[in-house]
């Protein structure tokens, strides 16, 4: 896990403090799948999705109920799980997620995954993918 990783999904989580968790893992999450969906297939893409998600759980727990799919990732509806506790497991998740891309890629596809989670602001779906924010 490369450390331009965490310094982007920091700031990135930071400027959308506002944004309640449950919204912004949703939008997230869904932006980087489906753009990842777009140049990896679907077994490959579904095979680091659950390294980036066993990766992020052990130090994330918010994450052990955690599942990967064809659809991408869903995460466990949890009351034990505070806002803070779960925008730093999106974080990880993120985090790790945007690591193996990379490094599977070549480098070629984590910027665009940055770039569509620059898109997500919280909003209707239709203002994920959006110019950056």
């Amino acid at each position: 896990m490369g450390p331009g990783h965490r310094a982007f999904v920091e700031s990135w989580l930071r400027r959308r403090s506002g944004i309640p968790a449950d919204l912004l893992a949703a939008q997230a999450l869904e932006a980087v799948w489906a753009r990842a969906r777009r140049s990896l297939s679907e077994l490959s893409l579904q095979a680091l999705g659950r390294c980036a998600l066993e990766a992020a759980a052990r130090e994330f727990p918010a994450l052990a109920g955690a599942r990967v799919s064809a659809a991408g990732f869903q995460l466990p509806v949890s009351s034990a799980a505070g806002g803070d506790e779960a925008l730093a497991a999106l974080g990880g998740l993120l985090v790790e997620f945007l690591a193996l891309v990379e490094a599977t890629s070549g480098g070629i596809l984590a910027p665009a995954l940055e770039a569509e989670l620059l898109g997500v602001s919280g909003g209707r779906r239709g203002t994920v993918g959006a110019a950056a924010g």
